[in-house]
């Protein structure tokens, strides 16, 4: 999908090549690179650091330039090629004639170029369950295109479609129909045990509309009972100009926590905020800022009526706005891509881990991994729910599958929204229907208390040395029903085969800080575990699959191949990990 489709043409030195007129070039302060931004398609993409490279993105600006003087005056026609393909790719530029295209031309060569991008990104699907179309029909347009959908059924009340739901649940656990997400849109979320089972079985997050801001006065029917049944639950709001007051924030932030709501989704409207009054761009960008400080705080505020981060990125279907939406409309969302393309770009890093399946097992291989091979650590079986926190790619998650079989459930989840994303997509190509990916926070699992049978950590990053792993712990054991277990897994020391005297610590007191952190009241340790896998050298791989890389870049800066000079990953590694399990006292 996106990054992984093949560039659409050769091209010959006769064509010619033009940015579409809506690239802007985003100012990126303090940063190394630059970005672009198609505002008509809504996509961002990284150019990165280099001489030239800025320049040859210049050089497409306003008038066609013809491919074979491109390839004269750069030298690397390879890179000339790469880049000219990159913008083709994901829709920023275009293959035109000579002269600047007319209006009408232009028009032309967006609908082909368009229409060529939405074949290789996720299909967006909405029906309408209160509608007059039949569930085979519904089934014909879930089915219908060669990516993966992303699905939304609407409806006024749930209650009135649990027969459909279940089918659809049915048919989804047997393979019948596939989704990388499904959300179901509801005013009233009223619904017996049974549509609720079927909500987890389709996978299905639900997004409850006509929730008052910042929280509503009285408790919501039915909101209890989907978040008890662990359906990932979602409120929609439409704040009006509180929202830059923190105090106000700081009730929405409660009421969500007090109800294990999973999030926010925001609908912006510019009279409501602002009124009739012209806003400058800072002015919008506070709003922004708001918007951002609770995702920070409650890990999955989305704004609704904004391209997702997933459009952004150039792996979700572009959804035009509607045409007579009004000037300001329209400045609030330009304003919107220019804020968050940054924002997204900056949340990449450039960490040496796995960013496929495939390469994986070069950082902890399937038979080496303890917990997979030994689900009895954690009393796993099947039916039972697991929650991965710190989910990441999934490959806890992916790995767990099999022990609590199809009846069963694994809610990961992940502070990075694009990595949930990702997770989706890998779980969908795997055929695997028992897995839920949720953006969270490990410090407030969107979870009721008791709500699982087992919680699992592993490769926390950073957040031990953060201080938060304590609080992660304590919400692991929150959410454990009694009897449950609990799992954190991290390395205490790398080494090089060839150079023993100089082995690699992240961290010096990993091994204090998960030990006191399970020193809880409601905690009884069931075993320490110190076990360990060689790790061979990454010589010869491809450095794409192992460094972030998610919005679309001019060419690939993460091309080239690793050698033996580079330190570490040149060598044979043995990894020595510590797993602690610990058991839920109480009844």
């Amino acid at each position: 999908m996106g990054s992984d489709s093949a560039p659409p043409q050769e091209l010959s030195d006769e064509d010619f090549v033009m940015l579409d007129p809506a690239v802007e070039i985003l100012n990126v302060e303090a940063a190394a690179y630059s970005l672009l931004c198609q505002t008509d398609l809504e996509v961002g993409m990284v150019v990165p650091p280099g001489e030239g490279l800025l320049d040859f993105v210049r050089s497409l600006m306003g008038t066609p330039a013809r491919v074979g003087a491109l390839r004269d005056e750069y030298d690397d026609r390879r890179l000339i090629d790469g880049m000219l393909a990159s913008l083709l790719l994901h829709g920023v530029a275009h293959v035109t004639s000579r002269e600047a295209p007319s209006d009408e031309e232009l028009a032309r060569l967006r609908t082909a170029t368009y229409g060529r991008v939405a074949r290789t990104r996720r299909r967006a699907v909405v029906i309408e369950l209160d509608g007059a179309a039949t569930l085979e029909q519904w089934c014909a347009g879930w089915s219908a295109g060669e990516t993966a959908p992303d699905v939304r059924l609407r409806c006024a009340r749930l209650s009135d479609h649990k027969p459909a739901l279940e089918e659809l649940a049915r048919r989804r656990q047997a393979g019948a129909l596939r989704a990388h997400h499904v959300v179901v849109q509801a005013a009233d979320v009223r619904c017996d045990e049974g549509t609720r089972e079927a909500l987890v079985r389709l996978g299905a997050a639900v997004e409850l509309e006509g929730v008052r801001w910042p929280a509503p006065e009285a408790p919501i029917p039915g909101l209890a009972e989907l978040t008890r049944h662990r359906v990932a639950t979602h409120a929609i709001m439409s704040p009006d100009a509180s929202i830059l007051d923190e105090r106000v924030r700081d009730r929405a932030v409660e009421w969500v926590r007090s109800e294990f709501v999973s999030g926010l989704c925001l609908r912006l409207d510019a009279p409501a905020i602002w009124g009739a009054a012209a806003v400058a761009e800072d002015e919008l960008r506070r709003v922004f800022h708001a918007v951002h400080a609770l995702e920070v705080v409650l890990g999955d505020v989305v704004v609704a009526n904004m391209p997702s981060d997933e459009v952004l990125l150039g792996n979700a279907e572009h959804i035009p706005p509607p045409e007579d939406r009004s000037v300001a409309a329209r400045r609030l969302r330009l304003a919107y891509l220019r804020w968050r393309i940054p924002l997204v770009r900056a949340l990449e890093g450039s960490y040496h881990w796995a960013q496929f399946p495939e390469v994986e097992d070069k950082w902890i291989r399937s038979s080496d991994d303890l917990l997979p091979n030994h689900p009895e650590l954690l009393g796993l079986g099947p039916g039972r729910t697991i929650v991965d926190v710190c989910g990441g790619l999934g490959r806890v998650a992916r790995r767990l599958s099999p022990s609590v079989g199809p009846e069963g459930t694994i809610i990961s989840i992940e502070m990075r929204r694009f990595l949930t994303e990702r997770a989706r997509r890998f779980a969908y190509e795997r055929k695997l229907t028992n897995l839920q990916f949720r953006p969270g926070l490990a410090e407030r699992l969107p979870l009721p208390d008791r709500s699982v049978d087992a919680a699992v950590n592993e490769w926390t990053g950073a957040i031990w040395d953060l201080g938060l792993g304590p609080a992660m712990v304590k919400e692991m054991v929150r959410v454990v029903r009694p009897g449950g277990r609990i799992a954190v897994t991290h390395r205490l020391v790398q080494l090089r085969l060839a150079a023993l005297d100089q082995p690699w610590v992240q961290y010096e007191h990993i091994y204090r800080w998960v030990r006191e952190a399970f020193h809880h009241p409601e905690l009884t340790l069931i075993t320490e575990r110190v076990w360990g896998q060689t790790v061979p050298s990454l010589e010869g791989e491809h450095a794409s699959h192992f460094i972030e890389q998610y919005m679309p870049c001019l060419g690939n800066p993460n091309e080239g191949i690793f050698g033996h000079e580079d330190t570490a990953l040149g060598s044979t590694l043995a990894d020595v990990y510590l797993t602690m399990v610990a058991e839920r006292r109480g009844s």
